[in-house]
């Protein structure tokens, strides 16, 4: 899933001056105060200013999310989802995860679409899955606009769209996103929901494989060898190809050697 996060911190100062800030916290929210709960059970998260306690850390999350606090209760469903500070619990995780995707958190949908996506925490379901997808893509969540794009290119809980597909792997792979960039890429190879263009496939392959994607490397190294929208080279296409060996692709390893004869 994704990794706990929290914008609870303590900046530097004197113990006398880290205490008298943690009363001031700690008195605020036993009075109710959501956002100090949430900061609060951020910092026994984490060891700020307090002993680390992750059970503690679930105890404030809690309360702050019972009060809507959405950002606690995306915090608590990783808890729940990963068993940090409280028992692992699926079902729980996804109904935490549910009440802040409610609210338009980008990242409790996409973890709520992922969870429908693999059935864990909740049945199976690629069209709720698609659906809490496209509410965070539309945020412009890049891993979400993937997914989505994904599903789009598989027909799996949408009805099957090439050009939809295209379309949303642009959107991540603007963003950077290296799956993306591969995504697009194979799409202009093949002319898949967008014209044929070998060079906007080179392109997209070069971005994905500056940033280690192995598939991408590959198949930049192939493009190099053929001379398919780009210049024929050789020379960069064994160096792509190692790199895509390097990192165990038995495919590069298999055109390594055919090259090498």
């Amino acid at each position: 899933m994704i990794a706990l996060t929290t914008s609870a911190a303590i900046s530097q100062s004197s113990p006398h001056d880290d205490r008298q800030k943690i009363a001031q916290l700690q008195s605020a929210a036993d009075q109710g105060d959501a956002s100090a709960q949430f900061n609060l059970g951020g910092m026994y998260l984490t060891g700020q200013g307090v002993p680390q306690n992750k059970t503690k850390a679930a105890k404030w999350f809690q309360k702050a999310a019972d009060q809507g606090h959405a950002i606690a209760q995306l915090t608590l469903g990783i808890m729940y989802d990963t068993g940090q500070g409280v028992p692992q619990n699926k079902t729980k995780a996804a109904e935490w995860f549910q009440k802040a995707a409610d609210q338009g958190h980008a990242i409790a949908q996409l973890t709520l679409g992922a969870m429908y996506d693999t059935g864990q925490g909740v049945p199976q379901n690629k069209t709720k899955a698609a659906e809490w997808f496209q509410k965070a893509a539309d945020q412009g969540n890049a891993i979400a606009q993937l997914n989505l794009g994904v599903m789009y290119d598989t027909g799996l809980g949408v009805p099957q769209n090439k050009t939809k597909a295209a379309e949303w792997f642009q959107k991540a792979a603007s963003q950077g996103h290296a799956k993306a960039q591969f995504q697009l890429g194979f799409m202009y190879h093949t002319g898949q929901g967008v014209p044929k263009n070998d060079t906007k496939a080179a392109e997209w392959f070069q971005k994905a494989a500056d940033q280690g994607n192995a598939i991408a490397q590959l198949n930049l190294g192939v493009m190099y060898d053929a001379g398919l929208g780009v210049p024929q080279n050789k020379t960069k296409a064994v160096a792509w190809l190692q790199k895509a060996a390097d990192q165990g692709d038995k495919n590069a390893l298999k055109a390594l050697r055919i090259l090498s004869r």
